[in-house]
Parts: structure tokens; sequence; C-alpha cells
């Protein structure tokens, strides 16, 4: 009997915390020919900002090409909020690295969003220097 209570009270620690914190709708950019896959796209409330992390794998024995993640956040009827790249991080693929889900990303959206808000990540390749910021003036997480 008390196994039972002391599950019953970790379920609703647990879902308590899940509802205090909204996760919010995501959606991967298509890309023509496009040889990479997003994993474990989460989006979380952080006080007045968002947090977005996932995880970016190739079936490609090279692994990823160069480049960086775009993401973009959208009003259910498509106008645009906030936008932002990311580099991944390691730039690296080994067979460890996919075997684990791939390499990480991670950026936080400073801008409030509404609950029903649309979060579109895109991975953007390039052929530019490594230094370089990945901000450019196109997006292509539409």
């Amino acid at each position: 009997m008390k196994r039972v209570a002391l599950v019953f009270v970790l379920t609703a620690l647990f879902a308590q915390s899940s509802w205090a914190n909204p996760m919010y709708q995501m959606e991967v950019a298509k890309q023509l020919g496009q040889k990479w896959h997003f994993h474990r796209l989460v989006a979380v409330k952080a006080g007045d900002s968002v947090q977005v992390s996932g995880r970016l794998t190739s079936r490609l024995a090279i692994g990823l090409p160069r480049g960086h993640v775009d993401i973009a956040a959208y009003t259910p009827s498509g106008k645009l909020i906030s936008k932002t790249a990311t580099d991944y991080v390691p730039a690296l693929l080994t067979q460890k690295m996919k075997s684990k889900g791939g390499v990480r990303f991670s950026v936080t959206l400073d801008k409030p969003l509404p609950p029903d808000a649309i979060i579109k990540v895109a991975f953007h390749r390039e052929q530019t220097d490594l230094n370089a910021k990945p901000y450019h003036f196109e997006n292509i997480a539409r």
C-alpha cells in the first residue's frame, strides 16, 4: 500500500512540473535533397524566454556538412515572431554520436511566445569561414 501511495505522489509531482512548464509545437522545415534528420526537439518556456534544443544527425557516412541550425517562431496564422540561428556542437558526427541521436544544438529565444506558437527548425548548409557568426539575412526555417 505504501508503494502505491509513493507512486501516486511521484506521478503527481512529475505531472505538476510538466503543467507548469508549457512545451511548444515543433516542426522541421522540409528541404530539397535533405540528408539530415532532427531528433528530440524540445522547446520549453523559461521565464520570459524559450529554450529550444535537440539533436541533428545524418545517415551519410561522412556525417553532417558544415552549417548551422535556423530556428524561427510563428503564430498559428504564419506571422513571424522571432528568429535566430545556432551552431551545432561538435561539428564532427562520429558513429558513437550517431547512436546517441546525433550532435546537440541549443538556443534561447528572448521574446516571449504565445502558448500556441509554432517553432520551426531547419539545417542551413554553408560554405563560409568557421569563425563567422551564424547570423544572416535569410532564415530558412519556414
